[in-house]
């Protein structure tokens, strides 16, 4: 479960920053951004990454539902219940910390792409746009689903278009 966790925790930062700093931005927020976290890091010296992912998380999710609805699908920012629970426990953690720093590092919006796609599945499409269906929540769980879902986000940020990869409660 802690693989799936420090994933999901990667995917989440990456995605959510690459949103923010997308021209024009997927969602109002810049909490993952410089000056954002400077921000977090006089509110909250200890918790600051923990913090800006937990904004830039929930400006997400709100697009994210805006798109995609909130029944009967999930999606990057919004999973099962006890998934969300896990992972709010694993953000609260050491672990999160050594997750999130080097992701926090990269500077380039083509470095964060490219660390985002190292997470994606291989078989990635070529393009995408608005909500895309990636699997099914039992697929993610397995770990076959989160690989599209970071592939689809990739394959949206190299476009320039918004997509919303979402998945199945079946």
């Amino acid at each position: 479960m802690t693989d799936f966790l420090e994933t999901v925790t990667g995917a989440r930062w990456l995605v959510g920053v690459l949103g923010e700093a997308a021209a024009p931005p997927w969602w109002r927020s810049q909490a993952s951004l410089p000056t954002g976290q400077r921000i977090l890091a006089r509110l909250f010296p200890r918790t600051a990454l923990a913090a800006s992912l937990q904004t830039t998380g929930r400006a997400a999710l709100i697009e994210h539902d805006a798109r995609i609805g909130r029944h009967g699908v999930f999606h990057l920012f919004r999973l099962p219940v006890a998934d969300e629970a896990a992972w709010d426990e694993f953000l609260r953690g050491s672990e999160a910390e050594r997750v999130l720093r080097p992701l926090a590092t990269l500077e380039s919006q083509d470095q964060r792409l490219a660390a985002l796609r190292s997470v994606a599945a291989r078989d990635a499409p070529a393009e995408a746009i608005g909500p895309q269906r990636a699997g099914s929540i039992q697929e993610l769980r397995r770990g076959r689903a989160l690989g599209q879902v970071c592939a689809l986000y990739a394959a949206g940020f190299a476009a320039g278009r918004p997509v919303y990869p979402y998945l199945d409660a079946r």
